[in-house]
């Protein structure tokens, strides 16, 4: 077993970084969308594109760093 932890702020980072990347791409998406669509994309799209990306990195992160 490794003596190495996993450094949970790195997540907590990225995480926080894609929660500021998903603020700018829903204020992005004012320009190509509009009502009902928009509205999704924001409580729905958003949301889940950056949970999926923060545990796909989060898992990679941690791979890498627990070798």
């Amino acid at each position: 077993m490794s003596s190495s932890y996993y450094p949970l702020w790195v997540e907590k980072i990225l995480f926080l970084g894609l929660i500021a990347l998903g603020v700018y791409a829903g204020i992005a998406l004012q320009e190509y969308l509009d009502g009902t669509s928009l509205i999704l994309s924001w409580v729905c799209g958003i949301p889940v594109i950056v949970l999926v990306f923060t545990e796909g990195i989060g898992r990679i992160v941690q791979s890498a760093l627990s070798k």
